[in-house]
């Protein structure tokens, strides 16, 4: 159980990403342009292959494309209400010891979130846990890379200080598994003011007393579908 915590607390805490040259807020109505262009380098059926095989080779506007491109596939749905959560962290939760039958449950329980929303911090997290465990370096290196698609995407949005500078995400879900890879504790209080969702974070080295995301995609979602 020891190791298990040891690997839980490396993977989700204190993580750095890439650093980024600068960040530039997405430009959706461009991207959904380029990913719907068949002959495009961005054309999001291929992206998503690539995605889906823990390509390490994705630049930086692919892997925009790729995350933020997700917000016109017809599966999108940014709201979390899957069964499958609650699940996988009943599962994660409440076990002092694990066997293989908890493990496959996890990465059941984790791709069934994955099939629903392919950016899922959450489960990839999951996935990075017992692949770790269980020693299974070709999996867990893929499911790194896909981790890695979804933190790069997010921080070369904004630096989440100001409204102007806002990280965007496409799920208000993303924000606070997001705030977990980035090593900060969200401590409860949050606010929406227009399409600005601001967290207040818990004490940290950088004196940071709270984080803004741009929720856009989300608040869109909501009014067309009536939520």
């Amino acid at each position: 159980m020891k190791k298990f915590v040891f690997v839980f607390l490396l993977i989700v805490g204190g993580l750095t990403v890439s650093a980024q040259p600068s960040f530039k807020a997405p430009n959706y109505k461009s991207i959904r342009e380029n990913i719907e262009n068949s002959s495009s380098d961005f054309y999001y059926p291929k992206l998503m292959e690539r995605y889906q095989n823990g390509d390490s080779t994705l630049t930086r506007e692919e892997r925009r494309h790729l995350y933020f491109g997700y917000v016109f596939h017809p599966n999108y749905v940014p709201l979390d209400t899957s069964s499958y959560n609650e699940s996988l962290m009943e599962t994660l939760s409440k076990k002092e010891s694990f066997t293989t039958v908890d493990y496959n449950r996890l990465i059941d329980d984790a791709d069934a979130l994955l099939r629903e929303d392919p950016f899922n911090l959450r489960a990839l997290n999951t996935k990075l846990i017992v692949y770790a465990q269980q020693d299974n370096v070709p999996e867990y290196k893929k499911a790194i890379q896909q981790r890695k698609v979804v933190l790069d995407a997010i921080v070369s949005s904004g630096d989440g200080l100001t409204k102007k500078t806002a990280y965007h995400v496409i799920k208000v879900a993303h924000e606070y598994d997001f705030l977990s890879c980035i090593g900060y504790e969200n401590i409860g209080g949050s606010k929406i003011t227009g399409h600005y969702h601001y967290v207040q974070l818990g004490e940290n080295k950088y004196g940071i007393e709270g984080l803004y995301f741009d929720i856009t995609p989300v608040l869109k979602y909501m009014s067309k579908h009536n939520r």
